[in-house]
This record gives C-alpha cells, sequence and structure tokens, in this order.
C-alpha cells in the first residue's frame, strides 16, 4: 500500500516534468515600457491622433482597432509636426510598439481584464495621410 503511493506520487512528478520539458518550460513575460522588449514594428499605420502640445503628449488609436491606445515615448520630438494636425486628424506613424507596464500588470492578475489595450510607441515617423484629399 505504501509503495503504490509511492509509485502513484512518482508517476505525477514525472508527468509534471515531462509537461514542462514538453511545454518549454516557463515562459518570460516581455519586459514592458518604451525601454522594454518591442513586441512589433507598425509601418505607416493608420491611426486618428490626440495630443497635448502643452503638456507634451501624444497617443493614437488605430483606425481598424479602437479598444487599443498608444502612447509616445517620445513625444517632444514629435509635438512640433503634430501640430499641424487636427486632433483626430488620421496620420500615418510608424515605430516600435511595447506593453505598457499598468496594462500588463493588470492583464495579467485578472482573467476578465478587456478594458482597453494599451501600449507605449517608439515613434521614428508621423506622415500625412493624403489619400483621397
Amino acid at each position: 500500500m505504501k509503495r503504490n503511493r509511492m509509485t502513484a506520487a512518482l508517476a505525477i512528478i514525472l508527468l509534471v516534468a515531462a509537461g514542462v520539458v514538453l511545454t518549454g518550460g516557463c515562459k518570460k513575460q516581455p519586459k514592458c515600457g518604451c525601454d522594454g522588449d518591442a513586441l512589433d514594428t507598425l509601418m505607416q499605420m493608420h491611426v486618428n491622433i490626440a495630443y497635448d502640445a502643452v503638456n507634451k503628449t501624444a497617443q493614437f488609436s488605430p483606425i481598424w482597432d479602437p479598444y487599443s491606445v498608444y502612447y509616445f515615448c517620445n513625444p517632444s520630438e514629435w509635438i512640433s509636426q503634430l501640430t499641424k494636425f487636427p486632433q483626430g486628424e488620421e496620420i500615418l506613424v510608424s515605430g516600435p510598439y511595447f506593453y505598457e507596464c499598468n496594462y500588463l500588470m493588470n492583464s495579467s492578475n485578472s482573467p476578465y481584464y478587456y478594458s482597453m489595450r494599451v501600449y507605449q510607441i517608439q515613434v521614428t515617423n508621423v506622415a500625412a495621410y493624403e489619400y483621397g484629399k
């Protein structure tokens, strides 16, 4: 009887170890924020721009995804160009983007965290969307 329990416990341990090995072990959570691990790079993404010229902040939502918001990591570099566009204007933005740390922490702590997806972006290019104008 004692031997059966030990055999069962050993079998469970081996199953768990095999599962870890087969799934690649623990997955590293990406480093968040502007100096984090880039998730991907946007290339000439169509966005609706919003900015505050006084406080030098800027953000946008992609035209195709109004439930995501991207905050500029480097708004001071781009505010003079952004103020050429009216608030809410469709423009094109490029640059690598990252998880926003508060969003990443809140979304990983709750299985029901379905609010806006929040990112930060190191903008490398801003351009007017001229099609049809």
